[in-house]
């Protein structure tokens, strides 16, 4: 494995993977034909976002929706957490 596509790896994991799992992965993408982001991404902790208050979430110091993430990142899970408005407002 290259140093870039470790990288992109550690990248995608939120960790950096040990040699056993980096050759599991790299194993599964040749068996399956899905990309090394595909098969990263079922063992990636998913990033976790608080909702702004117009909906959008920050993802790298982009501003976007739910939706537009969904589209530039189709592989990627995540959780969005949005918090009650008081009744009082």
């Amino acid at each position: 494995m290259k140093k870039d596509e470790k990288d992109e790896l550690i990248e995608l994991l939120s960790y950096e993977p040990g040699r056993e799992q980096r050759l599991m992965i790299l194993r599964e993408v040749k068996e399956s034909g899905l990309t090394i982001a595909e098969v990263a991404d079922k063992y990636a902790m998913p990033p976790l976002f608080i909702k702004a208050d117009d909906g959008t979430i920050e993802y790298k110091g982009q501003k976007m929706t739910p939706e537009q993430f969904n589209a530039k990142f189709p592989h990627r899970r995540f959780v969005t957490i949005a918090t009650r408005k008081n009744k009082d407002e």
